[in-house]
């Protein structure tokens, strides 16, 4: 960390006035010519060590995301896949790489790593959760699709690293909520308005963050004429913030209440579509209930 402007003139001040031949220069005036001279100098040597911090630091992110065989190194590699291309070693052959930089073909949008380990295997294993599709429209990578990816990172893959990449359709979001709200609109907009808000904290939501139940409860507030939001524990059916994920394997398991807090499994939200697999699982509208607020005691 760079010193400022004062400490290296007192240093510099302290050092001249060890040397007899400077003796006779000495002033305590900051208006004289030395310690002018000496101030400017000071400026200037704080100047360098400030450039040395900005470059140490972006020095340090450089190599931070350069650095082989970590799990960035493997998030960043599965971000620069092309569809349809092959890999070829590099004229040093030291890595492999793409003979060419075409974006269209980079059809993995999201990544998020965690390592996990089992009682089998002493050693972690390093989980790729992958996804594609513009932020807030994620979509999951088909299973054909995911047999090239799979044996691209597995070429970049050093010796003894144990990889599997992942891509799991999205996370159902269900939250069966007691909405009040003023009665100023018509139950129809109420509840278009409280979907435009749902849908818009899925599209900002970082992938792979955490799910908090204080925090979909503060989007439905955001919502015009909402007074309030509540969590009936006497309910039937029983209501709450839940989520609803797809295994490994693509089956849909039973929701999820959570309690406070939780992470995706498949590192992204969604609605659900109401059909088909997901046809028992109910919509940001189905899952809610509205009730007009006439500010009585309940």
């Amino acid at each position: 960390m760079s010193r400022t402007i004062k400490q290296i003139y007192e240093e510099a001040v302290a050092e001249r006035n060890k040397r007899m031949e400077l003796a006779e220069f000495s002033s305590d005036s900051k208006l004289s010519i030395l310690n002018g001279i000496t101030w400017v100098v000071s400026a200037a040597i704080y100047s360098f060590e400030s450039l040395l911090d900005v470059f140490a630091v972006d020095i340090a992110e450089v190599i931070n995301s350069r650095v082989n065989g970590t799990p960035s190194y493997y998030a960043n590699a599965m971000l620069q896949y092309q569809q349809g291309d092959e890999l070829t070693v590099r004229e040093d052959g030291l890595a492999f790489g793409y003979a060419s930089v075409d974006e269209s073909k980079r059809t993995i949008t999201q990544v998020s790593y965690v390592e996990s380990t089992d009682d089998q295997n002493l050693d972690s294993k390093l989980i790729l959760k992958v996804a594609t599709g513009p932020r807030g429209k994620l979509e999951a990578i088909s299973a054909e699709d995911l047999v090239p990816i799979t044996a691209y990172i597995n070429r970049l893959k050093f010796a003894g690293t144990r990889l599997q990449v992942v891509s799991l359709p999205g996370d159902v979001l269900i939250p069966q909520l007691t909405v009040y709200y003023d009665g100023a609109v018509t139950e129809h907009d109420m509840y278009t308005a409280i979907e435009q808000e749902l849908a818009k904290y899925i599209m900002e939501v970082d992938f792979d963050s955490t799910v908090y139940v204080s925090k979909v409860i503060e989007v439905i507030r955001r919502a015009t004429h909402v007074t309030d939001v509540w969590i009936d524990e006497d309910a039937v059916p029983e209501q709450g913030v839940f989520l609803a994920s797809y295994d490994d394997d693509g089956h849909l398991t039973a929701p999820q209440k959570v309690a406070r807090m939780t992470h995706t499994s498949s590192g992204y939200l969604r609605e659900s579509t109401g059909k088909d697999i997901e046809s028992t699982l109910p919509t940001f509208r189905q899952s809610l209930k509205l009730i007009v607020d006439h500010g009585r005691a309940v």
